[in-house]
C-alpha cells in the first residue's frame, strides 16, 4: 500500500488535471480551452478551473501561461486540485486508503462536495452502514467509513464507490450530452485508484 504522501497527491492532483483536459500532460501542454456551450461553468477553462466559477483563479493562472511561466501555471493548477479537495482528506482521517482519497478527490473536483458526500454515503450504506444520504460526511460517515475500510479492505471498497459515482453520472440531467465522457473518466480513475493500492 502506498502512503498518500505529499508526491503521490501531486501525482493525484496532475491525474485529476489530465482527466479535465486529456491534452494536458503537464508544464508544456497546459493551455486555456473553450467550454462547451452546455457547460456551465462559463466560457474558457484551464483543466477544469473555469472562468465563470473561479475568476480569480483562473485569471490568475492565464497571466502566467501568457507571460510564459508555465512551471508556476502548472504548480498553482495541483495547488488549487489540492487545496479545494482538501476535505476528502479529513474525510478519511489518514493516509491509508490512496485510492479511495483519490476517487473522492476526483468526484469532488467535478462534481463538487454534497455529490461526493452523497457517492460515498451510498456506497458506505451498500456495506450495512444505515446512514442518511445527505452529501455531509460528518462524525457518522467518517467513523463508518473507517469500519466500512477495516472490514472489506481498500480494493473491495474501491469498487462499490466507483459503482456508486457511475449511478450519479446516470441520474444526471446533462447524462445524454456529457455521460459518455464521466464515465470514461470514472473508468480511468478507478484504474489509476487500483494502482496506487
Amino acid at each position: 500500500m502506498i502512503q498518500a504522501n505529499g508526491y503521490y497527491r501531486k501525482k493525484m492532483a496532475a491525474a485529476i488535471l489530465r482527466f479535465e483536459d486529456s491534452r494536458v500532460t503537464g508544464p508544456d501542454s497546459l493551455r486555456v480551452s473553450r467550454l462547451p456551450a452546455a457547460d456551465k461553468g462559463g466560457k474558457w477553462e484551464i483543466c477544469g478551473i473555469c472562468d465563470g466559477i473561479e475568476p480569480t483563479v483562473f485569471n490568475r493562472l492565464k497571466a502566467l501561461l501568457d507571460a510564459g511561466r508555465r512551471e508556476e501555471a502548472w504548480e498553482g493548477c495541483l495547488q488549487y486540485v489540492l487545496d479545494n479537495t482538501a476535505a476528502v482528506r479529513s474525510w478519511l482521517g489518514s493516509d491509508a486508503y490512496p485510492g479511495v482519497e483519490f476517487i473522492l478527490r476526483d468526484h469532488f473536483f467535478n462534481s463538487g462536495s454534497r455529490n461526493t458526500g452523497k457517492i460515498l454515503q451510498r456506497a458506505l450504506n451498500i456495506h450495512g452502514a444505515g446512514l442518511v444520504v445527505d452529501g455531509i460526511p460528518g462524525k457518522q460517515t467518517r467513523q463508518m467509513l473507517q469500519t466500512v475500510l477495516a472490514q472489506t479492505g481498500e480494493s473491495e471498497f474501491l469498487s462499490t464507490l466507483n459503482e456508486r459515482r457511475k449511478s450519479f453520472y446516470h441520474s444526471c440531467k446533462q447524462f445524454p450530452v456529457f455521460g459518455k465522457g464521466w464515465l470514461n473518466r470514472s473508468n480511468e480513475a478507478y484504474r489509476f485508484a487500483q494502482s496506487l493500492i
